[in-house]
């Protein structure tokens, strides 16, 4: 129910992914060592959260063979779906990438 959700406490992984989005820079540079098991969850603070500039790069650098799209479409927010398309645009110009 909502209410429960409300009165259970953030995660430890969820609190550190908070935590390294508040810093914008640290969070991109970050990406290079991240272990994959994060990336779900920290993309999916990046998108709730609105950092435009991660979830873009995290697109770029997302190590798995499908990225999430269609959960995203459970809360659409138009301007996070065009950045994470964006950062597919930016994957599929590079020529060194599969």
């Amino acid at each position: 129910t909502p209410e429960d959700e409300q009165r259970t406490p953030p995660t430890l992984q969820e609190l550190a992914g908070r935590s390294l989005l508040k810093d914008k820079s640290r969070a991109i540079l970050a990406l290079e060592d991240l272990p994959i098991q994060l990336f779900p969850p920290l993309f999916m603070e990046a998108f709730s959260g609105g950092h435009t500039e991660v979830l873009k790069k995290m697109v770029q650098a997302w190590p798995f063979t499908h990225l999430p799209l269609g959960a995203l479409m459970k809360k659409p927010q138009l301007e996070m779906i065009q950045v994470a398309l964006d950062g597919l645009d930016m994957l599929a110009a590079q020529q060194d990438r599969p």
